[in-house]
């Protein structure tokens, strides 16, 4: 008698995968061709669209400039140049969507590019060296840190953060902080502003300043960190994470991940990643950080001949402060790190490549269980190895391949499910028939999301009666 099995909460379709493409998580899907020197990037609310700063770090004529990805292709969209552009360095989109904030680090300037139509419609004016901008919740103010430039004070030797009223586009403060500040975000409720500072790149010289938003005013200071040159905000706003690249002259170079209680401002943990930790990302269910380590330095002395080696990117379980495989490899001088807002795929930009990598994010995590049912009728007894199995996350499955084998060639069924069980809590239950009663089963299920993203197997050994 052949095989049998049945699928409850599903439409079933045994033998016949419903991917062509699908890839495991944590990999890189796609690697899409952009500017010279690409630094910072930022990712559309709607998820459709990424926005990447060309620092174009050679001064090449006409390389200062902004790529526009299609991010449902994964292919370039349209290049902004603007005048106003001066080795573009980060970029921050609004929470509607419409505007693009970009710091022009070799100027005094942020340019403010219009989404709908992909133009420069303004610019804001007073910084100097300006390399990051965060938004508050509300929207109605960013904070700048200056970390210095040829107009002003020099590279490294900016000591402020100015705060902008984003209703007319204006300076209405600048709040002294520590030298050379490099990055800084906000934090969830508003209510703080982190910001980590270089100072002279030597191990345990750099500072994280809290500026209190009500008052603008730094409140505290956090000591102990090396060449810091990134930071994200855990989403309950409980820890911040941060990069200690190290010295900007690439030695010595840093190999750690900070993180910090917010509510003593302390360093709890630090965590051993790659050469030259840089930009930093935490998914939207705040369970892992991902890292580019750069991993450029100097084969000869006298600061010559820079070399890129292997870029990667090291997984952060936040729960547990550990690194995870695996170790995803990416382009050469992975500087920064975007997640987009669904959490589906994390987008890595490559200095030395000129190139983003897209890496698929897992979203999901399936927890399952199994037992044995014996039917016997008169002539015969139907062993069935009943699987049950709940997922939990964001961007669900939309279909699962269940295996009788660890190498997954064995396929007992696939299962496709319908738009009604994707908000269902019930199990989902797979019936495999004719079973022999003296072996001890082992299935390896494995789901696949809408983006083609595949999780790892999970592993269920039928050991005891139903």
């Amino acid at each position: 008698m052949p095989t049998k099995f049945l699928a409850y909460k599903a439409l079933l379709l045994a033998l016949c995968p419903q991917f062509l493409y699908a890839v495991p998580a944590n990999s890189v899907v796609a690697t899409i061709n952009v500017g010279v020197t690409p630094s910072g990037l930022a990712i559309t609310p709607d998820n459709n669209f990424a926005y990447v700063a060309n620092n174009n770090n050679y001064g090449l004529p006409n390389a200062d400039n902004v790529s526009v990805l299609n991010l449902t292709n994964n292919l370039p969209d349209l290049l902004i140049s603007s005048t106003t552009f001066n080795e573009p360095y980060t970029i921050t989109i609004n929470a509607a969507g419409t505007l693009a904030y970009v710091t022009n680090s070799n100027y005094t300037t942020v340019s403010i590019i219009d989404i709908p139509s992909n133009t420069v419609s303004g610019i804001i004016t007073g910084f100097d060296g300006p390399s990051g901008l965060a938004i508050t919740p509300d929207g109605t103010y960013a904070y700048v840190n200056n970390y210095g430039g040829p107009e002003g004070v020099g590279s490294g030797n900016g000591k402020t953060v100015n705060v902008v009223d984003l209703t007319n586009n204006t300076i209405v403060k600048t709040i002294t902080v520590d030298q050379a500040p490099a990055a800084l975000a906000v934090s969830p409720d508003g209510d703080y502003v982190y910001v980590i500072n270089y100072v002279n790149g030597t191990p345990g010289s750099g500072t994280m300043n809290v500026i209190q938003t009500s008052d603008n005013t730094v409140t505290g200071t956090v000591y102990g960190f090396f060449g810091p040159f990134d930071i994200a905000i855990t989403p309950d706003g409980n820890y911040a994470y941060v990069t200690n690249f190290g010295s900007n002259n690439f030695f010595p170079f840093g190999t750690t991940v900070n993180a910090v209680d917010l509510t003593s401002n302390t360093i709890t943990a630090t965590i051993t990643l790659g050469i030259q930790p840089a930009g930093i990302a935490i998914t939207p269910d705040g369970n892992y950080a991902y890292v580019t380590n750069y991993n450029t330095l100097y084969t000869s002395t006298y600061f010559s001949s820079l070399v890129a080696g292997q870029g990667t990117v090291n997984v952060i379980d936040i729960a547990t402060n550990t690194v995870i495989p695996p170790t995803i490899v990416v382009d050469q001088s992975p500087a920064n790190i975007a997640i987009s807002p669904n959490g589906e795929f994390a987008y890595v930009s490559n200095y030395t490549s000129n190139t983003i990598n897209v890496i698929a994010l897992p979203t999901f995590e399936i927890a399952a269980q199994g037992c044995q049912i014996q039917n016997r009728y008169l002539t015969q007894m139907d062993v069935i190895n009943k699987i049950t199995w709940t997922v939990s996350g964001t961007s669900l499955p939309v279909s699962y391949d269940v295996y009788r084998d660890a190498a997954l060639t064995d396929l007992a069924g696939t299962v496709l499910i319908d738009a009604l069980s994707l908000d269902d809590d019930e199990p989902f239950v797979l019936l495999d028939h004719n079973r022999n009663p003296d072996i001890t089963y082992t299935y390896y299920i494995v789901g696949t999301n809408s983006v083609g993203t595949t999780s790892e197997p999970v592993a269920i050994t039928v050991t005891q009666n139903c």
